[in-house]
């Protein structure tokens, strides 16, 4: 069988892979870290409920929320546009990677972490940069149309990124943006690549509210996931689809597979299964 190779797709593919592997793109900057100012914390008041979703207002606002527990949540207000937490699916013990089977949250700032942790179970760690490792497996969210759901791939060399696209067009250096980046359309041709080491990996980044108290501020949560990446185009098919905004749900869902000689492996993948309407 010849060797699969992204440079096959179509002649201005190839035309774009070699002129993009002459150019030896300088490594991606890294995403920056999240900003520890700027965030402004409201009284301490009581405010809203585990037990019901946001409900909007008529003005247009962001509704309200009725507490079946008045001491459920703490108000932890940010603005609009800030992002105070990212959502993770393991973290690191002993300096090993250690999988998750409930959500952990790393958040901006510690009353942020008191929060999450009182929302979706959970105590904040000691660090509260290390955030709250939850009680839940799933959180419904609310997301800002198919714009909350982004895929990359990235290929890296020994001298940086050399090959950035979104799976059909290049996204970087600037020269060739735009260019038909040669990738496979199917999943099994990519994986195939991938096990060759000739196939950009893939990042699938959700930005997203907690629909249980909207205004909290923004989350993020990114994955390496294929699988995710591989549904993220009918994802943001949906979202297109949908007026304003999206009622959803990000879950870890325990998946097992076999693998040659017949055992079985375990693992879980985040999903993200849009509901409907936020309204």
């Amino acid at each position: 069988m010849p060797q699969l190779s992204l440079s096959t797709a179509q002649p201005n593919a190839r035309c774009a892979t070699t002129r993009l592997k002459a150019l030896q793109a300088p490594a991606a900057a890294a995403r920056p870290a999240l900003a520890t100012t700027s965030i402004l914390r409201a009284s301490r008041v009581i405010d809203g409920s585990l037990a019901a979703l946001h409900e909007r207002g008529s003005a247009g606002g962001k509704g309200t929320r009725k507490l079946a527990d008045p001491s459920a949540v703490l108000a932890v207000r940010a603005p609009s546009d800030a992002v105070v937490g990212r959502f993770h699916t393991g973290r690191r013990t002993d300096n090993r990677p250690e999988s998750l089977p409930n959500w952990r949250v790393s958040t901006v700032t510690p009353d942020t972490a008191v929060a999450v942790s009182r929302l979706l179970g959970g105590a904040p760690a000691d660090d509260w940069a290390q955030g709250v490792v939850t009680g839940s497996p799933a959180v419904r969210i609310v997301l800002d149309g198919a714009r909350s759901v982004s895929t990359e791939m990235r290929l890296w060399g020994p001298k940086g990124l050399v090959h950035h696209c979104d799976g059909a067009l290049f996204l970087s250096p600037t020269e060739v943006r735009g260019a038909p980046c040669g990738c496979p359309d199917s999943s099994e041709e990519r994986v195939a690549l991938a096990k060759m080491l000739q196939a950009p990996q893939p990042e699938t980044a959700v930005t997203f509210r907690l629909a249980e108290d909207y205004g909290l501020g923004r989350f993020e949560f990114s994955s390496p996931s294929r699988m995710l990446a591989d549904e993220a185009g009918e994802i943001r098919a949906q979202l297109s689809g949908i007026t304003g905004e999206a009622f959803c749900e990000l879950a870890l869902e325990l998946v097992t597979v076999t693998v040659a000689g017949g055992i079985e492996v375990s693992f879980r993948r985040p999903t993200l299964k849009v509901i409907g309407p936020w309204s």
